[in-house]
């Protein structure tokens, strides 16, 4: 029972808040699945994962509502996501912040993020309304877009990595399997891309639901978050680049 709710919970939550629109349902439902554990310290393990979402869903809601967009509300969540981690006692290195096995990863996740890039770049060419308008402002110097392009995949990079691989992940292995928790967080970044950044729509955020899996998957076998970052970078400087000429 406990698993189910863990895991359903949150996922119908985030689904409820950027598919369904309904930021209030779907945080006031985190909100009581959080507070469930606090109340039953046999529910408090978990409830990990709902604790991260909530935190999470709230801060998103309120830096949305002070007219923070995406993605440089990221900044704030991530901070918020980071203080509740090591408030609760945890270390860096339980944020997969250590060396692990990077060397022998880092190469087949810049493949694998390359690959998974001209994928999408060739469904945006022949399905573009499946996956949200083209990001990439038109009419600017291609050196212009070239360095802005370098410069957002590495702020998005290390903010979305941190978020969802690093800190969801480890918030969720405290009562989840890895391959649970890789799914979990899969599943609020595919939600999160069905209304904001690109790929986005119904398509996007099946996508992007790959994408995290994949990613998750790197975070898991390497033990390091270093490279997610790789494929990361490498996904969205790859779809910056080719959204140039796919106006």
């Amino acid at each position: 029972m406990k698993n189910f709710v863990a895991i359903i919970g949150p996922a119908a939550a985030v689904l409820a808040y950027f598919v369904l629109g309904q930021p209030l349902w779907a945080t006031g439902g985190l909100g009581v699945l959080t507070l469930t554990g606090f109340i039953f310290p046999s529910w408090r393990a978990a409830m990990g994962l709902s604790r991260v979402v909530f935190i999470f869903c709230l801060l998103m809601f309120i830096i949305n509502e002070l007219g923070i967009a995406y993605p440089y509300s990221n900044i704030f969540v991530l901070t918020g996501l980071i203080g509740l981690f090591f408030l609760s006692g945890e270390s860096w290195k339980g944020l997969y912040f250590g060396p692990g096995q990077t060397r022998q990863w880092t190469r087949r996740a810049f493949l694998i993020g390359l690959g998974f890039a001209v994928g999408v770049l060739m469904l945006f060419a022949f399905l573009p309304e499946q996956l949200g308008a083209n990001p990439v402002p038109v009419n600017w110097p291609i050196d212009v877009l070239i360095v802005v392009a370098i410069g957002y995949a590495a702020f998005s990079t290390l903010m979305e990595e941190t978020m969802f691989r690093s800190v969801m992940v480890a918030f969720s292995r405290s009562h989840l399997t890895p391959a649970v928790a890789v799914m979990a967080q899969g599943v609020v970044f595919g939600a999160m891309h069905y209304r904001v950044g690109f790929p986005s729509n119904a398509g996007g955020a099946v996508l992007a639901f790959i994408w995290g899996l994949l990613a998750g998957w790197l975070v898991v076998k390497a033990e390091s978050i270093y490279p997610a970052f790789v494929m990361h970078f490498v996904v969205v400087l790859t779809l910056f680049v080719g959204l140039i000429f796919l106006h």
